[in-house]
């Protein structure tokens, strides 16, 4: 601890020595709490699938098929051999489209094999409607992970030569000829331009609300005129479509300008692009670090991952589910699991509490939200029940003549038609978003429902031999914090059911917005030394980790060995991160989470008690006001 600093900056008090000492591995752009625990788990899991290799005894179906598999990820003799040839026919399949109307008819095939196209459809229960799941439409992302980037001259010259140059790698890798490659890579990063304008930024896309746009049948078939976007929807699903969900109005608005016949080749070429960079890492070692070197480049990261490491996420990712229930039920004992859950209550009889004493609420939104919150269901640990696909995948081999490739394709038409099967069906709230195994948690507003994989649920964040304040401090938080996105600006525009339903009166929502407003101006431009905070961008995340540090600390004053400085320090302990200047840069423009820093100071000088704790006054750095002070749940 750097005492003399815990006034001024308390990240850098509580955090200093670490930040000092603290390596960023060279196949990371960062190192942070959360990352020091991943790593933890990430040589476990590595340690266990090198055991499994050797001795498959007692392992259940699904973890005999992740053998399988890792035996063919990381057999980089055979991927070396084999070189670009198992990418050859899925490129065949785009250099011989002729015309759109080509396009057209193999669409359904391409989205099918996970072979990119530059829109799609998706399945996801209805916003308006939680217990039917209908069909989404959408466009692909751009070259750039955002627009921002193509506005500023100067960054899009830079971004757009680095990703030329490393493009151009991989395109020769894979076995191009020098005047083809240029000639590919002009016309893909033509049609890229032309994306851009109807292109939703990542301010915009914070919004998840916005991302609901119903839109009929015959207004669908009006405004696509040049590519049947209805007949595929009919194909995918298996019956007629009348209405679906545009992600992206202003691309459906302007389709017939941008998917037409005089752009076929623009499309043709980036879809040559972007599917040899997105299925080159399943080809030979060559082939598989320079299609990383443009990420590794943005986000400052100094060197590709092992292959051994690089093999094994390659099985974990595809099969993850399995590892994590393995994990979880193996690693994450009934003890933690039953104290867990006690927080998890305690956090929420806190905000019950709190919403009772609400002083901006009228009694009808009170009783709205704590109905809301009464119907959150908790899952922590682990899932009762993995993907049905994990049933259904049977994993090849080289030696039956499979290889990585066709193993994703397999893979791909596998979850897709399982996606699409899903139309007009009530969704299997049981599925988790993420495995056990993952450092992670969160709040999903169409389920109303709250996960904790057992990953989470260790130092700093939880332990049994830490004080209750420090646990309050760093996964107590936490809950609150996912609870609290029942409440944010997104999620509380859902019910209790998870369906969009307004249950607020008049004023209240006024009141809430104006809330919301507040908390966007205490973040917003903010220096963090790499740059502004972007307060409209973070605040649904910021009006969480508020909500989420209040209601833990009110938990943690119940207990009779309540220790304020403990929870402080817990809490800015587990938002601990060092990390590339380009990655820093990076999250400040695509990352709805505020910069690490802020995320611990902001947050502790946004609370009384710690000012009420350390004395602060307008001398000390870490004072704020209790006029300036934003609270919201």
């Amino acid at each position: 601890m750097k005492k003399e600093l815990m006034k001024d900056n308390f990240y850098e008090a509580v955090n200093g020595e670490w930040l000092e000492k603290a390596v960023i591995p060279g196949d990371q752009p960062q190192i942070s709490a959360f990352l020091e625990l991943h790593l933890e788990i990430e040589e476990l899991l590595m340690d266990l699938a090198s055991k499994w290799s050797k001795d498959q005894t007692g392992l259940n179906n699904h973890l005999l098929k992740f053998v399988k598999l890792h035996e063919m990820t990381k057999d980089f003799e055979t991927r070396d051999k084999l070189g670009s040839t198992p990418l050859e026919p899925v490129i065949k399949r785009i250099e011989n489209l002729k015309s759109l109307k080509d396009l057209e008819k193999n669409a359904q095939e391409f989205m099918l094999d996970g072979i990119d196209i530059p829109f799609g459809y998706h399945v996801m229960q209805d916003f308006m409607n939680s217990n039917n799941q209908v069909l989404y439409f959408g466009a692909t992302d751009l070259f750039l992970p955002d627009t921002s980037y193509y506005h500023n001259p100067e960054t899009k010259e830079q971004l757009i030569g680095l990703f030329k140059m490393t493009t151009m790698q991989v395109l020769q890798l894979y076995g191009l000829d020098p005047e083809k490659v240029n000639e590919l890579l002009e016309k893909a990063l033509a049609f890229d331009e032309l994306l851009v304008p109807v292109t939703k930024s990542s301010v915009e896309k914070a919004d998840y609300v916005s991302m609901y746009n119903l839109i009929s049948k015959a207004e669908l078939i009006g405004k696509t005129k040049t590519f049947n976007l209805s007949k595929l929807a009919n194909n995918l699903v298996g019956t007629e479509v009348e209405t679906l969900i545009v992600t992206n109005p202003a691309f459906i608005d302007k389709f017939e300008e941008i998917i037409n016949e005089e752009n076929f080749e623009l499309i043709k070429s980036w879809m040559i692009v972007s599917n040899i960079l997105g299925f080159a890492s399943l080809l030979s070692e060559p082939l598989r670090v320079a299609s990383g070197a443009f990420m590794r480049a943005l986000s400052g990261t100094a060197e590709p991952q092992a292959q051994e490491k690089f093999a094994f996420y390659q099985a974990y990712n595809r099969l993850s589910q399995a590892i994590g229930l393995y994990y979880g039920e193996t690693y994450f004992g009934p003890k933690a699991k039953k104290d867990v859950e006690e927080m998890v209550y305690e956090v929420i009889n806190v905000y019950k509490e709190r919403l009772h004493n609400n002083t901006w609420l009228d009694d009808a939104t009170k009783e709205k939200a704590i109905v809301k919150l009464n119907k959150i269901s908790v899952h922590i640990g682990y899932p009762e029940e993995l993907p049905p696909t994990y049933n259904l995948y049977e994993v090849g081999s080289y030696a039956e003549g499979s290889n990585l490739v066709l193993e994703s394709i397999k893979w791909s038409r596998l979850n897709v038609e399982e996606n699409f099967s899903k139309y007009n069906k009530e969704p299997n709230r049981n599925l988790w978003a993420m495995p056990a195994s993952m450092v992670n948690a969160y709040y999903m507003p169409t389920n109303n429902q709250i996960v904790f994989p057992a990953a989470i649920l260790q130092k700093p964040y939880y332990s049994i031999d830490q004080s209750r304040s420090a646990n309050y401090g760093g996964i107590g938080a936490v809950i609150a914090h996912e609870i609290s996105h029942a409440f944010d600006n997104n999620g509380a525009k859902f019910d209790e059911f998870g369906s969009l339903n307004n249950w607020w009166t008049e004023k209240d929502l006024a009141t809430f917005k104006e809330k919301s407003k507040a908390m966007i101006d205490l973040f917003d431009g903010v220096e963090t030394g790499n740059g502004p905070c972007n307060g409209e961008l973070t605040v649904s995340e910021n009006i969480a980790d508020s909500g989420g540090i209040r209601s833990a600390l009110e938990a943690s004053k119940k207990e009779k060995d309540h220790n304020y400085e403990e929870f402080f320090i817990n809490w800015a302990r587990v938002w601990r991160m060092k990390a590339s200047p380009q990655f820093l840069q990076l999250l400040l423009t695509v990352d709805v989470h505020g910069p690490a820093v802020l995320r611990a100071n902001m947050q502790l000088s946004n609370l009384p008690e710690f000012q009420d704790f350390y004395k602060l006054t307008p001398e000390d750095k870490m004072y704020l006001a209790k006029d300036k002070m934003v609270e919201i749940w």
